[in-house]
């Protein structure tokens, strides 16, 4: 199944997002193909803080909701 079938056939719900790559394009896929998913970020001291940037700016860039936890 493709990222446009699977969100076209399940068009809300929920992501975990890192704000890597693979994350990235199911926020975009999500909000591309989808209508009601929202993206959560769980922020941890082992992680750089460019990673959080990142992750908020691709969530604005595509307008998915984030919340980071």
């Amino acid at each position: 199944m493709d990222l446009k079938t699977f969100f076209t056939e399940n068009p809300r719900g929920a992501l975990a997002y890192s704000g890597g790559t693979d994350s990235s394009l199911l926020v975009w896929a999500a909000m591309e193909y989808g209508k009601d998913w929202h993206a959560y970020y769980v922020h941890s001291a082992f992680q750089p803080a460019f990673e959080l940037t990142d992750a908020r700016q691709i969530a604005f860039q595509c307008s998915m909701p984030l919340t980071i936890i």
